[in-house]
């Protein structure tokens, strides 16, 4: 056996999960997109039953009911969480992965409820490496990206598109490192981006993620957003994008 060799093929590992749970991988019809939903974003989305759950592919994958080529899931948080659900994603067959989570903003002028649209992670992180994209941007897949700036625009959400900041270490966070990025033109902060778009290069997948704003940066520390009336319309508001398509 070759040293460098990978020890777990993760279509077979999926192949056999599913298996144990009684589905046959080449019976099943797998969503083409699935959304990777964080926390609120996750929990909305469930209780508006628009979806059935399927498969214990990468977690609990739901179907919506109303269009069978798109799922949701709650997505996994940190860069080799989210990574490593991708992997079983892709392999499972999915096609486009969209992660819409939370982060924090950056530049001086965001507020919670705010949403980015990303082109792209500047990496502070170790999946890119491991995975042979040690580079200091990790892009998300374009024309994914772009359906998501018309859709958002078709239903007249505000947003704001351009790269932001991946970190693994979201306590380890200085006031320079904020300040360089926010140079950069990084619009805000979080720590799955990089390990999804690693992935989705890696594999030949497509990947593009929306943010929802959920606190600020500032120079005393971060201002908290939970409970903000305008983060909560914007999460709902993302919700019903997503279901109405």
């Amino acid at each position: 056996m070759n040293m460098n060799d990978v020890l777990t093929d993760p279509q077979k590992l999926v192949r056999l999960e599913l298996k144990n749970a009684g589905f046959d991988i080449d019976q099943i019809k797998v969503p083409k997109r699935v959304y990777l939903l964080a926390d609120s974003l996750y929990d909305t989305m469930v209780s508006r039953n628009c979806g059935t759950y399927k498969y214990p592919l990468g977690g609990k994958l739901f179907v919506f009911d109303t269009n069978e080529d798109i799922g949701f899931i709650k997505g996994h948080m940190c860069s080799p969480a989210i990574a490593t659900q991708a992997e079983d994603l892709i392999a499972g067959g999915v096609q486009e992965l969209i992660h819409v989570g939370f982060a924090g903003g950056l530049q001086p002028d965001m507020k919670a409820g705010d949403i980015v649209l990303t082109d792209g992670a500047y990496n502070d992180t170790a999946v890119a490496r491991l995975y042979g994209f040690d580079y200091d941007v990790i892009e998300s897949t374009k024309h994914l990206t772009d359906e998501l700036s018309e859709l958002l625009s078709k239903n007249g959400v505000e947003f704001r598109r351009g790269k932001h900041w991946t970190t693994d270490a979201g306590y380890r966070e200085t006031w320079g490192q904020t300040i360089e990025h926010r140079e950069k033109g990084a619009l805000c902060v979080e720590m799955e981006g990089v390990g999804l778009f690693t992935i989705a290069n890696y594999r030949k997948c497509a990947a593009s993620a929306i943010y929802v704003i959920s606190d600020v940066h500032v120079e005393n520390g971060w201002d908290l957003g939970w409970g903000n009336n305008k983060l909560d319309a914007t999460i709902d508001r993302i919700i019903d994008m997503i279901i109405a398509g």
